[in-house]
């Protein structure tokens, strides 16, 4: 199993080789953010469960303290933040994107860079859920990103669940009274719909550190 917290405390659905950049020269700008363009493209309510954000890394580390532009056809440049561990703190729009904006890169001429798309379920923390907004949360996801993925969907992840970071343990409560605990792996508790169908809560020991999509064939 694999899910986000064991990568950089995102999961990596995509890795993009990125052209070398040096000072003044650009590189497209759906280059360094694949599929995004795709993923907004579906309406708001397609994508309200699910987050994208995008990573620089070099050398298959988080590439922190690099510059980035985007620059427009008009030659209006919008900076675009990276945190300290690689992430973009702001993403080109739809019509940047289709307007054929570039990104620059303020680094050496010799730099290579990769960028990773990593995607977060859109739910807060908390020791009580609605078993039916996890259900929710993990079906249209995986229907968003199919719909992102077009013509590649069969290659698409499929996320089969959701795991709790350090909750310690939790159970599925049905309606009729009764609980199952939920298995743990990977200091996770880990919710999977298809073997809790028909739960109406989870409850988990203490309030999750994050919550992560989960695919136990990882």
């Amino acid at each position: 199993m694999r899910h986000r917290a064991a990568l950089v405390g995102l999961m990596v659905l995509a890795l993009a080789p990125l052209a070398q950049a040096d000072a003044g020269k650009t590189v497209p700008a759906t280059k360094v953010f694949p599929f995004l363009e795709s993923m907004l493209k579906l309406s708001p309510a397609e994508r309200a469960r699910i987050k994208v954000t995008y990573a620089l890394r070099r050398d298959g580390k988080p590439a922190a303290g690099v510059k980035a532009a985007l620059i427009e056809a008009s030659g209006a440049r919008t900076p675009l933040p990276i945190d300290d561990q690689g992430r973009f703190e702001r993403l080109p729009t739809l019509a940047q994107l289709q307007a054929k904006a570039q990104l620059h890169l303020d680094v050496p001429a010799d730099a290579k860079f990769g960028t990773a798309m990593l995607l977060d379920p859109v739910l807060k923390p908390s020791a009580d859920y609605d078993s039916h907004d996890l259900v929710a949360t993990v079906e249209e996801s995986n229907s968003a990103i199919r719909k992102a993925a077009g013509a590649m969907a069969l290659l698409a992840p499929q996320m089969e669940g959701l795991a709790f970071q350090k909750a310690e343990s939790g159970v599925a409560i049905f309606p009729n009274g009764s609980s199952r605990p939920l298995p743990t792996e990977a200091g996770a508790v880990v919710f999977e719909p298809s073997q809790f169908k028909g739960a109406a809560r989870v409850r988990l020991a203490k309030t999750p550190t994050a919550v992560d999509y989960y695919d136990r064939k990882k």
